[in-house]
């Protein structure tokens, strides 16, 4: 008797799984896969477009700056009340002239901007600045060390 050795036991087949959809066709996998390569076209543009953005905002930020004092002054003066005269509302653009040269040279600290910028809101809270209120921002402007205390008038 000869024996004889059992045959190998093949592997088991592991089936391919398909890699559509069975009730798809070639055209909807073709339109498919050109929706996503023009989306990823897109998201590329739009990051390209918000790195300028950024570049262009960090290149100009103390022109920026300079253009948020100025308008912030700007309303100030536009909300004070006709009792304001000429000369205060002058002092008083002169003196946040000197506070937002100081803030863009970058001799204020943050913390002074923010300060700056609670005391503009509580003035024209009710949309209108008084006497006392534009003498308050002044003196607040000249005693903060932005500006230096104005010169006496003979």
């Amino acid at each position: 008797m000869t024996e004889s050795t059992p045959p190998p036991v093949p592997a088991p087949l592991i089936p391919k799984l398909p890699t559509t959809l069975p009730f798809e066709d070639e055209a909807a996998r073709t339109r498919r896969a050109g929706c996503l390569k023009w989306s990823l076209v897109g998201c590329a543009g739009a990051s390209v477009l918000v790195i300028v953005g950024l570049l262009f905002v960090l290149s100009n930020a103390k022109k920026l700056m300079g253009l948020a004092f100025e308008k912030i002054g700007d309303q100030v003066v536009a909300a004070s009340v006709p009792e304001v005269t000429p000369a205060e509302k002058e002092r008083f653009r002169a003196a946040l002239t000197a506070f937002a040269e100081r803030a863009k040279s970058g001799k204020t600290q943050p913390a002074t901007v923010q300060a700056w910028q609670s005391q503009v809101t509580g003035a024209l809270a009710d949309g209108r600045v008084t006497v006392d209120e534009i003498h308050g921002l002044t003196a607040w402007l000249e005693t903060s060390g932005a500006a230096p205390p104005p010169s006496p008038s003979k």
